[in-house]
């Protein structure tokens, strides 16, 4: 099931479109949240916020977007990283910043989805973290 929404970027609520990449060691996360009710404005400040500091300090990062579904029930945050050494970078800053418990507090249920060649570091990493790893 895909999410079909507009993408939230830092300066306006329309969709923002980045170069595709593709390389062999290239990993993609999506992080996918049930908003809780009367959350969406917060999310959305949030989420605005995540996507301006991506754009000015996320090195190795290829493209990266936030996607509200048109319900505007559900946000998806997606990323696609060089390399696992950077996803596990990210993940780390990501996972020790103040936004993740901002974004808790507001969602219901998430999904965690990683896609390429994950190391096993990587996936003992978010094991340790709390997520379940297929």
């Amino acid at each position: 099931q895909h999410d079909v929404g507009t993408g939230i970027s830092a300066d306006s609520d329309h969709q923002s479109h980045q170069k595709c990449i593709l390389t062999d060691d290239q990993t993609d996360i999506l992080y996918g949240l049930q908003i809780a009710d009367g959350e969406i404005d917060e999310l959305r400040a949030i989420a605005k916020l995540m996507v301006a500091h991506n754009q000015q300090e996320d090195l190795g990062t290829l493209g990266s977007n936030v996607y509200l579904s048109e319900d505007k029930k559900r946000l998806t945050f997606w990323a696609t990283h060089a390399n696992h050494n950077v996803m596990k970078f990210h993940s780390a800053r990501f996972a020790s910043g103040s936004a993740v418990g901002q974004i808790l507090q507001r969602s219901q249920r998430a999904r965690f989805c990683l896609y390429g060649p994950v190391s096993d570091e990587m996936k003992a990493w978010r094991r340790d973290n709390g997520s379940e790893v297929g």
